[in-house]
């Protein structure tokens, strides 16, 4: 049976109900098979669901607009090839004509005193001819859904609902038992269906709240959906537990190498996974409505794009009715405040980049900030003194000061600090240069450090004297 068949099994007694003359109040209870007219043979039927699922899928791809009959005529000849246009045309005008449908819906009672006699609403008859599923423009005959006949393709769709989907979850674990793993695909897919349907009818709720029916049948059924969903998401984990055993894996490899198609295993468990992906975002989705719903955070949503809103704004002053409530909204309280004009603000609104800067930035190394490292600073104003008196006597080299303990200070190791002077000479004196001593050096220091260097540098002084001799033995830089 296809959704068809089976959305026509939960409507045509409905339909006989409906169209039975059996006057009420009638001794005669009994009831007769009934006699339908037609080929009883699912013709007209099976082309008309045809249409309305072709025009559904035109509906989505080209935002409800009209088809031609021709398109019509050429997709459904790819089932019906001999398909005259006369049967497509009859099809068209019996789907695009209207029938009346009567039903009774309860109303609140008019006359008071019979509301208290009779407690409870009454029930009044009421009609619809909004039963047309396909719209027919009288000009070009061109043809699409209407909102009924989409509502019924969709329905046709979703037949099976999802607090049911947790007895196909057990087929993909009958499927596993029988070895009938080419079925565990289409299983999955029905249960993507029926959540994909119900996800997206949390999300027209969202962007709909006037549907406050749909809102109180969500939170009524909250405990059966995740139940529901529980129970389909164990299933599923405990089928997919069983695609790593030994002995399943062994059946699959024999039922594979029997069939045409080419199968792997990691289709049965990406099918799976799928499912189980769709079951957390759903449930997800349904604990954010509930919560929304319960703090009363649902509201209309949209595409708005608030930069063109804002120029609107500024350029076209709104309604008086909008402008005081902007004003008692957003302006302050007192009226004695300097308010800018409107047109200094529009090229704000400009969302547009920067033109490129051609001015050079300059920087003033005379007004650098203090040593960002405050043990070289205290360093530097205790010993700087006493290190320029040494050096001005004699150069010293590296293997020098560290054997004369000029590391050592406020019973700190300030190695670090005293190689800084010997990188940078500037931050102990201008006057003082770096020389470099072609020889190696080791020193260990008493704590077990060791110091090695291919070369020996020396704090000496720039002299020009000092500068020619120390170019001519030990290289200054």
């Amino acid at each position: 049976m296809t959704a068809w068949s089976k959305l026509l099994v939960a409507t045509s007694r409905l339909l006989d109900l409906h169209d039975s003359a059996h006057e009420p109040g009638s001794p005669f209870v009994q009831v007769s098979q009934e006699q339908r007219r037609g080929w009883r043979d699912g013709y007209w039927l099976d082309l008309g669901c045809l249409l309305l699922e072709y025009l559904l899928d035109v509906d989505f791809a080209t935002n409800s607009a009209f088809v031609s009959q021709g398109r019509c005529l050429s997709w459904l000849r790819h089932t019906y090839p001999d398909l005259p246009h006369d049967d497509l045309a009859f099809v068209i005008n019996l789907l695009a004509t209207p029938t009346e449908l009567h039903f009774r819906q309860s109303s609140p009672r008019a006359d008071a005193g019979e509301a208290a006699l009779n407690a409870g609403p009454c029930r009044t008859g009421r009609s619809t001819k909004r039963t047309a599923l396909i719209e027919k423009q009288g000009q070009t005959g061109q043809v699409r859904l209407t909102p009924s006949g989409r509502q019924a393709v969709t329905l046709a769709g979703q037949v099976e609902d999802l607090l049911y989907s947790e007895y196909d979850a057990a087929k993909v674990l009958a499927a596993l038992a029988r070895g009938d793993f080419a079925r565990i695909p289409d299983i999955t897919n029905q249960i993507l269906l029926a959540i994909r349907a119900l996800t997206q009818e949390l999300r027209r709720v969202r962007e709909n709240p006037t549907r406050e029916g749909k809102l109180t049948a969500l939170q009524d059924n909250e405990r059966h959906y995740h139940n529901a969903l529980s129970s389909i998401q164990r299933t599923l984990l405990d089928a997919r537990a069983q695609l790593g055993t030994p002995g399943l894996v062994a059946r699959f490899e024999a039922w594979r190498e029997a069939q045409a198609d080419d199968w792997d295993l990691r289709m049965l468990s990406g099918a799976i996974g799928r499912v189980l992906t769709a079951i957390e975002n759903l449930s997800r989705r349904l604990s954010e409505l509930l919560a929304d719903i319960a703090e009363g955070r649902i509201q209309s949503m949209g595409v708005v794009d608030f930069a063109d809103l804002a120029r609107c704004l500024l350029t076209t002053p709104p309604a008086p009715g909008l402008q005081a409530a902007l004003v008692e909204r957003l302006m302050p309280f007192h009226q004695a405040v300097a308010v800018p004009r409107l047109a200094p603000l529009l090229p704000l609104l400009e969302t547009r980049r920067a033109e490129t800067s051609h001015a050079a930035l300059v920087f003033d190394e005379a007004s650098d900030a203090r040593p960002e490292d405050p043990l070289l600073a205290r360093f530097l104003e205790a010993r700087g003194p006493a290190l320029r008196r040494r050096v001005a006597t004699s150069p010293m080299s590296l293997p020098e000061a560290l054997a004369e303990g000029w590391h050592r200070f406020e019973d700190t190791d300030c190695l670090p600090q005293l190689l800084n002077v010997f990188v940078d000479t500037q931050q102990l004196d201008e006057t003082l240069a770096v020389g470099v001593e072609y020889r190696a050096f080791r020193l260990d220091l008493p704590d077990g450090r060791r110091i090695e260097g291919a070369v020996t540098p020396s704090l000496r002084l720039a002299a020009p004297a000092a500068s020619s001799l120390a170019t001519e033995q030990d290289p200054v830089r």
